[in-house]
């Protein structure tokens, strides 16, 4: 079992007696002891009870600031605990919004397939508005660029009046990195969040274009968001296939 350190009110007790002991000295002392004159014998005490004083105020004093310590690194764990859990219950609602929005993105590709042409419209917008909202951005895109002409197949934009102006070049170096995510300036001076999809064919590659005041730090999970790049580029794939498809036919 650890010693429990000496209370602090002893410490003071024993401070003050030693001071009343020293006042009282010379009241004490009334003969000479051992061939020593009084005045001496009260000199030698009143030396030793206030040598014996300033030690035990110099324990009284680190004891002290040992509470003081202790009491600091206790308010400090117990906001780092705070702060954790704040953190840990963000996290899992960031995951539990994630999951909600996969469920959606998945039940939504697989009823509109055969869907009609305005509608597959706004299903690549609603899956560029969902990934926008994950990085808590109101704007967003969708770009299907053949990088080996540096070429826009299509782009489908949340909000039609806002572009996201990003030359293909730069995108090409994002594919080239071969980083499930990477930040680029548009021509707006917008930091833009450039998501590629995970296929290394360079004729038709999807990339997410986000506009956020997000970081690359813990709070963007580039591998989730990716999702969202290959499910896009995987549903142009296949329409682009039946639509292909039909035209033989």
């Amino acid at each position: 079992m650890a010693r429990r350190p000496p209370r602090l009110e002893w410490i003071s007790l024993l401070y003050l007696l030693l001071f009343v002991l020293a006042v009282l000295s010379p009241s004490l002392i009334r003969h000479d002891f051992f061939g020593i004159s009084e005045d001496h014998v009260e000199e030698v005490l009143i030396f030793f009870f206030g040598l014996t004083g300033l030690a035990i105020f110099g324990l009284y004093e680190r004891l002290v600031d040992h509470k003081n310590q202790e009491h600091v690194e206790v308010v400090t764990n117990l906001d780092r605990t705070k702060r954790e859990l704040v953190e840990s219950y963000e996290y899992i609602g960031a995951v539990n919004r994630q999951i909600e929005a996969l469920k959606k993105l998945a039940n939504q590709t697989a009823g509109s397939i055969d869907a009609e042409q305005h509608l597959r419209k706004e299903l690549f917008r609603s899956i560029a508005a969902s990934a926008a909202a994950l990085v808590r951005s109101e704007h967003g895109a969708i770009r299907f660029v053949s990088l080996t002409k540096l070429r826009t197949l299509k782009e489908f934009l949340v909000d039609p009046n806002v572009a996201i102006s990003i030359s293909n070049k730069d995108l090409l170096e994002v594919h080239l990195r071969d980083r499930s995510h990477h930040f680029v300036r548009d021509e707006q001076g917008r930091n833009v969040l450039v998501i590629p999809s995970s296929r290394k064919d360079m004729d038709a590659k999807a990339f997410l274009l986000l506009p956020t005041k997000m970081q690359d730090n813990l709070e963007i999970d580039g591998g989730f968001l990716r999702v969202y790049a290959n499910q896009a580029e995987l549903l142009y794939r296949v329409l682009a296939q039946k639509q292909l498809e039909a035209e033989e036919a």
